[in-house]
């Protein structure tokens, strides 16, 4: 069984794979995405052997990107796409899917038309995966849950960060993770947490708690 998870964004999607007991990492991001010094943090990601940091074509250089309702159907075409592809190549296509999304914050701030973006996008993602891949479950699970997993659901993402880097749900496979390692090492405990390591994060929290969810029993 594979699981994925995806903590959706138009901007910076992140992806958890967990797939023959081992995690993957999969950041794709819009060009020019964080500041010098978290695009420096993103080539090192992309280093190691479980983490793929990948740059979206860049879109907003279309003119009629902001009034063209076809451009945007494309850009979430292609992002699908280009998402599901770096997911086969990690996981196969062989083994049945269990698929998580993280559900949509009713704290958010993002405008009417950028949300109404997000659900589409999200929408033709979830479509393209029932299209390609053998999925046995999908499921949208509240950003609230997801942290109440980790500790409490009121946790800010510094704090969910801590706690990703104690691994506090004592999970081996990801004691065993370059990423993990890297992070510990290389970044630390900080107050804002570099993109896109907050996404990653998010999946992460949400692949270990879909899996519970699906095996109750472990």
């Amino acid at each position: 069984m594979n699981f994925v998870t995806i903590d959706f964004s138009l901007n910076s999607p992140g992806i958890c794979i967990f797939s023959d007991n081992k995690y993957n990492f999969i950041g794709y991001l819009k060009p020019g995405t964080g500041t010098k010094a978290e695009q420096k943090i993103q080539e090192e990601l992309n280093l190691l052997e479980d983490t793929q940091i990948s740059h979206q074509p860049d879109w907003t250089n279309n003119e009629d990107y902001s009034k063209s309702e076809m451009i945007k159907i494309q850009r979430h075409t292609q992002t699908a796409n280009d998402i599901i592809n770096m997911i086969i190549e990690i996981a196969g296509n062989e083994t049945p899917f269990v698929i998580a999304f993280e559900g949509s914050s009713y704290g958010s701030s993002a405008g009417t038309n950028n949300i109404i973006d997000m659900a589409a996008g999200a929408a033709i993602l979830k479509m393209e995966m029932m299209s390609r891949l053998e999925v046995l479950d999908m499921m949208t699970i509240a950003p609230s849950t997801i942290k109440k997993h980790a500790g409490k659901g009121n946790m800010k993402k510094d704090e969910l960060w801590v706690k990703f880097l104690e691994n506090v749900l004592n999970d081996s496979s990801l004691e065993n993770s370059s990423l993990l390692a890297f992070c510990q090492s290389q970044i630390g405990f900080v107050k804002k947490v570099p993109k896109p390591m907050d996404d990653l994060v998010d999946a992460y929290f949400l692949n270990h708690l879909a899996r519970s969810l699906f095996y109750p029993e472990a």
